[in-house]
């Protein structure tokens, strides 16, 4: 990332932070111009809306927000600080339902789609992977999914599995579209003549990688591909509260 090595600001005296979130925003400077963290965050992601996470550095935002790039630094000490403000923000962006309906499928269901909708706007959110410390906007979300399941009477370690278990399956579909929309790109939509010549190609150990896998991989994407995993992935649950029922 340009401008990562520059010498930067000293800071208020304090201990290392190993996450943005652990340590507050500096307070705004005077003489203006001063920036804050909202602002930096923005731009980071219209630069990588419109290029990819490689589009992303601290020359380009702070020719954005008009700042020198070294003082972009008092905000944020790396592109993985800033990573996290990105993938907070974009969450914030997330649909999210205002109370629980009483049934907590159709309440994770929708909060799965929601997040897949905000996720595809900025294909390259999933590739930031889930920080273990979450932002203000995180802690909404989860709150939020975690209101779906309190009638279910669960322990607080199972339904923190669960939320872990749908963020797996959402990030993991994510990488996979983005996959194919690259890969698409460079040789076009697949078809069944291009699966035959690719399956023709591939290494054959074990099982042969016949045309007809391969085009199903090819539909491994998109709302009739989520909509099944998906449904899989809710069955396994209410089978655990029906387990924990009994």
């Amino acid at each position: 990332m340009e401008g990562d090595n520059a010498v930067m600001p000293r800071r208020p005296p304090g201990p290392a932070a190993s996450s943005i979130w652990l340590r507050p925003a500096p307070a705004r400077r005077q003489p203006p111009p001063a920036f804050s963290r909202e602002e930096i965050t923005r731009a980071a992601i219209d630069l990588a809306d419109r290029g990819g996470l490689q589009a992303v550095s601290m020359r380009r935002i702070a020719v954005r927000i008009g700042s020198a790039p070294t003082s972009l630094y008092w905000y944020v000490s790396d592109k993985n600080e800033l990573y996290e403000l990105m993938a907070d923000a974009v969450i914030g962006e997330i649909e999210l339902p205002g109370r629980p309906s009483g049934d907590w499928r159709a309440d994770l269901a929708s909060i799965a789609w929601a997040t897949l909708a905000t996720g595809r706007r900025h294909p390259w959110f999933a590739q930031l992977g889930i920080h273990p410390v979450p932002g203000p906007q995180t802690i909404r979300y989860a709150q939020a999914a975690t209101r779906s399941l309190e009638s279910l009477g669960l322990e607080e370690a199972a339904e923190i599995n669960i939320l872990a278990a749908l963020n797996n399956y959402i990030y993991g579909f994510l990488q996979r579209e983005t996959a194919w929309r690259q890969l698409t790109s460079r040789t076009g939509p697949a078809t069944a003549g291009s699966a035959t010549s690719l399956a023709g190609r591939a290494p054959q150990g074990g099982r042969a990688l016949t045309a007809t896998s391969l085009a199903a991989r090819t539909r491994l994407a998109g709302e009739e591909s989520f909509a099944f995993g998906l449904n899989l992935l809710l069955d396994g649950i209410a089978a655990l509260v029906a387990q924990a029922g009994e």
